[in-house]
This record gives structure tokens, sequence and C-alpha cells, in this order.
């Protein structure tokens, strides 16, 4: 950890606040993913009307991703954040204090809108703060690595704060309210805190016409789209298990609140440690073999869970499927938004919304109807069948493209 401490120390003054201001985000964002499902369900929102709920909000993503990240051209990443921010922390009130269906449905439509703004700009401005390539994987990887040490520091906060808070109309009411307010604390940290997003300068086009100099001027957009749809195969894999993880522990193990809690805790130490180790493995074995081992054990240890398995062994392979997830995760994430020149991020990150969510909406509406017939094995199963889809496209189109400098 102390070396951690070094490095974190060792970076630009922006990539360090940002990173520092990521504890709150982390913290809310815990909270509220372990108590709204739990809300919902004693409201008498059944699991399919919960994963309808998120594949919507997820379709709404992609519909306003390019849009959003072409919007980051005119108005600013800095001001997309904070604005996105604010959003969710109102969505975050929206569920607390409404008791109707379509009330939940304008909170997820808000939020919907806040995490696009979020993620169609967070990364592209961490990096803006970035002095170098190798600064941005090494800011990547510790931004994501806090941010899930304390998304499980609200998972644990979480599961005691509705016994001390209660609420008026489910136990879980208060804490979604605690959440609201700390990413509305997180909003105006940023906005306080964080410099001024530093002006990109394009470099100077040579014009020489010396033959004997090539020019390419091939905007490449094919590589951008190759990206992209890898990223619809990430989050089609993603959305199988991250939206319904407390349901599936809660009742597959038949656990109280407190314990399901403590449970995510500790899976988000390993989330922890998943974000920690990227630039070790790229450092020590290269992307391509890096990206062939954590593959590899994503698809296993996804098997495996479908398997019959008494509860000790399933919840270990459970927290280690969590890190080695987060890995390959951070490690798609950051490798395809870094491969991508400056120009065109904004761009890419648009794109990378409408994919992601695409993928994400299609396999959480999926879970929902899944887990609604009480079968919690199902989902894994369905999970390490679409990794391995989503290795043979990583090694047959993208590998190729990460071997070269820019997309």
């Amino acid at each position: 950890m102390h070396n951690y401490i070094q490095e974190l120390r060792g970076l630009s003054s922006g990539v360090r606040r940002f990173i520092i201001s990521e504890i709150l985000l982390g913290t809310g964002i815990g909270l509220y993913t372990l108590v709204l499902n739990l809300h919902l369900l004693d409201l008498g929102i059944n699991e399919t009307e919960i994963g309808r709920l998120s594949s919507i909000g997820a379709l709404i993503m992609g519909l306003i991703g390019i849009p959003s990240g072409l919007l980051a051209n005119y108005w600013g990443r800095k001001r997309m954040l904070v604005c996105g921010l604010v959003l969710m922390g109102i969505s975050y009130l929206c569920f607390g204090l409404g008791t109707k269906l379509w009330v939940f449905y304008t909170a997820q439509t808000l939020q919907s809108f806040g995490v696009t703004l979020l993620v169609t700009s967070e990364i592209q401005l961490l990096f803006r703060y970035c002095k170098s390539k190798k600064e941005e994987t090494q800011s990547f990887s510790l931004l994501f690595a806090i941010f899930t040490l304390f998304t499980g520091f609200g998972t644990l906060i979480g599961g005691i704060l509705p016994q001390w808070l209660g609420g008026s109309t489910t136990i879980y009411q208060s804490s979604l309210l605690v959440a609201a307010g700390v990413l509305l604390l997180n909003a105006l940290l940023r906005a306080v805190w964080l410099p001024k997003e530093p002006v990109w300068i394009s470099p100077l086009i040579n014009e020489t016409k010396d033959p004997l100099i090539p020019i390419n001027k091939s905007p490449k957009n094919h590589s951008i789209l190759i990206l992209s749809i890898f990223i619809l195969l990430s989050g089609f894999a993603f959305g199988w298990i991250a939206n319904f993880i407390n349901i599936i522990v809660k009742f597959r193990m038949n656990w109280s609140d407190e314990w399901v809690s403590f449970a995510l805790t500790i899976n988000g130490l390993f989330l922890f440690a998943g974000s920690l180790i990227m630039p070790y493995m790229f450092t020590r074995f290269g992307i391509a073999k890096s990206f062939l081992a954590v593959y590899m054990v994503n698809i296993l240890a996804a098997f495996s869970l479908y398997m019959v398995l008494p509860n000790p062994i399933f919840i270990g392979i459970l927290f280690m499927r969590s890190g080695v997830f987060t890995l390959l995760n951070n490690m798609t994430e950051s490798q395809s938004m870094s491969a991508v020149t400056e120009e065109k991020r904004n761009l890419f990150a648009g794109m990378r919304s409408v994919f992601r969510s695409l993928g994400f909406a299609a396999s959480t509406y999926l879970t929902g109807l899944i887990l609604t017939q009480k079968n919690y094995t199902l989902p894994f199963l369905l999970t390490s069948l679409v990794i391995l889809i989503n290795f043979s496209f990583f090694w047959i189109w993208v590998r190729p493209l990460l071997k070269k400098n820019k997309v």
C-alpha cells in the first residue's frame, strides 16, 4: 500500500485531486447500490420490473451517449461531470421519496442522464490532467482502486444505516437519502476543487509534400467501431450480474441484509485489489498475455459459480471472480480509451456509452426475467459464455489495434 501512496504523490496535481474526490463517489454509489433493490422489493416491485427499470435506463443512456460525448466539445468535461453528479443525486432522492412506479421511472431517467454525463466526461477529464501515457494507465488504475474500495465502504454502511435510520416507507429509505447527499456533496467538491480543464492544443500538421514521407489521412473510424463493438460485448457480459449481486447473494444463500452487506464489503476489497494490479500486469506480462490470462480466469470463475456449490466455496469464488472481472473491465476501458487520439475521445466516449448501454440493457433485462423464476445460477453460465465470445472478438479484432500507438 505504501508504494501506491508514493505513486499517488508522484501524479499531477489535478490527477491527485480527481482521485481523492472519487472517495465520495464510491461511497455514495456503494450505499445506493446495496439498498435500492431491497427498497424496491419491500415496496412490492418484483425482479422483472427492477430489470425493466435498469434496462430502460441503459437504453436511455445509449440514446443520448453520442450527443453527450459531442457536447463535451462545447460545454467542457468538468461542467458535464459536475452536472452528471447533480442529476444522479437528484435521482437518488426521487428513489428514496417515491412510492409509485412512475416516480421510479422518472428517477431512472434522471440517473441515466446523470450517469451518461459522468461516463462521457470522467475518464477523458482525468486523462487531460495527465502528462504522459504512463500516467494515464497509473491514474486510471488508482482511480478505480479508490472507487471500488469506497464502494465497499458504502456497501458496509448500507447494511448498518437502515437499522439505525429506518424510513417512513421502508427501512432503506433514509439510506437512499444519505446516498443522495453524498453524491451532491461530491458534485460541489469537484466543482470548486478540481483544476480548470487544460486546453488541448492540436499538434501541428506537417504540410510537407516530400513523397518520401508518408502522410496518412485516414480517419480510421473503422477502428473506433471495432472498439465500440468490443465495449458492447463487455457491457453484455457485465449486465448479467452487476445490478443483481445483492439479490443473488441474499436469496441464494438465505442471508440477512447485514450479512449481505458484510459479504459485499469483502467483495469490494477484491474489486480494490483487481483495480490495483493492472499496471503491474501490463509491465510484467504485456498487454496480450495479460488479457489472455484474465479472460481465461473470468470464464472459468463464472462457469464454476453456475454449478451447485456449498455456500463457503460459492462466496469465495464469487469474491475472486469479482476481482478479476473488475480487472478485465478496467483493462478494457483504459486500453480502449488510451488507444484513441485526443481529438476523437469525446466521440468515442459517446459511442462507448451507446454500445455499452445496449449490451448492458439486454443482459440486465434478461437477468430480471431469470431471477423472477428464482434461478440464481443461470446468469453465471450465460456470463461465462458471453465472456468467451468477447475474448474471441478481442483476440481476432481488438488485439491488433492495441499493438498500434493510436487508432
